[in-house]
């Protein structure tokens, strides 16, 4: 592998903490009922619109209830500002994430961060976690039309790094890393750590699953 591509919340950072804690902030204004960590982090991995979408489906029971309707949109941008200031409170980086990421640049490999997560909210959290020029590419969750499990973000990242996809990986934990990585051809690694949902990750069609992030240099060639 020339180049590593990296989710980020659930494989680089446990970001659940305060992610749950604003959205229930956010449904408490509603009048909703929280969802606590241990759900709310089963909602995670979507981007902010498909967790408040989540969490707003199994707190009023109406699947029919949208992101796009004014209700939704609404609890999206209280959720949204709700975050921004508690963004980086409690999330910590994964055991060996930051060595992980220092060893691969050691070894002149092109890293990348390939997030759902709104760029603005990514940009405040990288230097809070001590990740400032780790990554040689950045693609977020609101740079392009589409998001994880589209393509488009994974084969934006290979761009910006002028690698082929043989040449590159895509290390994440959910169903989306997975679909995105196989679409846009390029290894898919899981870890089993993060926050990957109804997913079976062992038997999921990854080519790798890893518990620890520093299990990549191992298998490094």
């Amino acid at each position: 592998m020339r180049a590593y591509l990296f989710d980020f919340d659930g494989t680089l950072v446990d970001s659940a903490p305060d992610l749950t804690t604003a959205l229930d902030m956010a449904l408490a204004k509603a009048d909703l009922p929280g969802v606590g960590l241990e759900l709310g982090t089963s909602m995670v991995g979507h981007g902010a619109g498909k967790l408040v979408e989540r969490a707003l489906h199994y707190t009023t029971g109406d699947t029919s209830l949208t992101i796009d309707s004014p209700f939704g949109k609404l609890l999206l941008s209280t959720f949204l500002d709700l975050y921004e200031p508690i963004c980086a409170d409690r999330s910590v980086l994964f055991p060996d994430a930051l060595n992980t990421l220092k060893s691969l640049k050691e070894r002149k490999k092109k890293v990348a961060l390939v997030t759902n997560k709104p760029r603005h909210f990514t940009e405040l959290m990288i230097p809070a976690l001590g990740l400032n020029n780790m990554f040689d590419a950045i693609v977020c969750g609101d740079d392009l039309e589409t998001k994880k499990p589209d393509p488009e973000m994974v084969e934006k990242a290979l761009a910006d790094l002028n690698v082929s996809t043989d040449e590159a990986c895509l290390v994440g934990d959910s169903q989306a890393d997975l679909e995105a990585a196989q679409q846009a051809g390029v290894k898919a690694v899981l870890v089993s750590f993060g926050y990957s949902g109804d997913l079976d990750v062992l038997n999921s069609g990854a080519d790798m699953v890893i518990d620890r992030l520093s299990e990549v240099l191992t298998y490094d060639t």
